[in-house]
């Protein structure tokens, strides 16, 4: 569906400069937000309007899922994943806010810092059932639309599960419109999900217009270990690892563009390091993002934190399943 002509009031608005126009979009756009695209955010929460917003933008502007994207203040350096903030922000369904500086200094290879527990849940509406100023400047008019979506692809970090599901999503809900205009990215790789297989490729046809234009890119690389695999099996599960990661390494190291910066979590682990600094001689640098600490089980999430010891491995039962209410009704005397 095609976006309506711009109104008299939309025709003024757009007389004011170019800057103060993205200076007021900031007051309307959220903020601080990672985007992880592997969690299908452009098709879940109807209620947020993201369904009207994405079927009257896929044909005429090809915008391939912007009403699920948040803004981060242009005011931070270029080089910076993301913005100062103390709060976890969920835009839904799994969208969060981190920090890159560990002591509050800020540093320009420094990420990510702890984030509270607190979770805000962040609704591109407002009571009453209006639409939030973010939705309605989307559905304005077409030159609007095009400056918001320019602030939201360029001053965003997105994550994407590369083991999991989201180079399709890559490729199913972002234009390559869309996709060249990210700047900020970050890669998690892990020994697991349905894209873990050592013929599993980058495909070009999906990557190479987002890795020629990224300025910072941030990876998280799990190995296998032995918190996973017993001892026995562990030796082969590295060669099926080293099999999988090592074309992808080699891609990016290939692709992306000579300005951009590397930032990684290994872990520490050596067999990881050298992978990577064979694929990308002297551009990595290494650190440990608090986000990771939960995929590696360090930090506040290690196992001796006590925070796996609620996990229940044990046997299912009728009463794990069904509310209390219920199995009151139906098994009570």
């Amino acid at each position: 569906m095609a976006l309506p002509p711009p109104s008299s009031n939309s025709s003024a608005f757009l007389a004011v400069p170019l800057e103060i126009r993205r200076q007021i979009y900031r007051y309307c756009i959220p903020q601080n937000l990672r985007i992880d695209i592997s969690s299908g955010i452009c098709y879940r929460n109807p209620s947020d309007r993201l369904d009207e917003i994405n079927e009257r933008h896929h044909n005429d502007l090809e915008s391939g899922g912007v009403s699920s994207i948040d803004s981060e203040s242009v005011e931070e350096e270029e080089s910076h994943l993301l913005t100062d903030t103390d709060e976890e922000i969920i835009y839904k369904p799994f969208v969060d806010s981190v920090v890159y500086s560990e002591n509050g200094e800020e540093d320009e290879h420094k990420i990510w810092t702890d984030t509270d527990d607190e979770e805000i849940i962040y609704e591109p509406s407002v009571d009453g059932g209006y639409r939030s100023p973010f939705t309605g400047l989307l559905l304005c008019c077409r030159q609007i639309t095009e400056e918001v979506t320019d602030m939201l692809y360029k001053e965003n970090t997105f994550q994407v599960k590369l083991h999991g599901d989201g180079q399709f999503i890559l490729a199913n809900s972002f234009s390559p419109n869309a996709r060249e205009n990210i700047r900020k990215l970050i890669l998690i790789l892990r020994p697991m999900g349905v894209s873990y297989d050592r013929d599993f490729r980058m495909d070009p046809n999906v990557w190479d217009n987002i890795l020629g234009n990224i300025s910072i890119i941030g990876i998280v690389a799990e190995q296998p270990s032995l918190l996973e695999w017993p001892k026995e099996e562990l030796e082969r599960a590295l060669e099926e690892w080293t099999a999988w990661i090592t074309p992808i390494v080699e891609y990016l190291g290939q692709s992306l563009n000579s300005e951009a910066k590397i930032v990684v979590d290994a872990n520490d682990e050596e067999r990881m390091v050298k992978v990577l600094e064979k694929a990308m001689p002297g551009r990595c640098i290494f650190q440990k993002f608090p986000m990771a600490d939960v995929i590696f089980k360090r930090g506040r999430y290690s196992l001796q934190s006590g925070y796996w010891d609620d996990v229940d491995d044990g046997p299912t039962s009728c009463r794990d399943i069904i509310d209390d209410c219920d199995y009151d009704l139906y098994y009570s005397d």
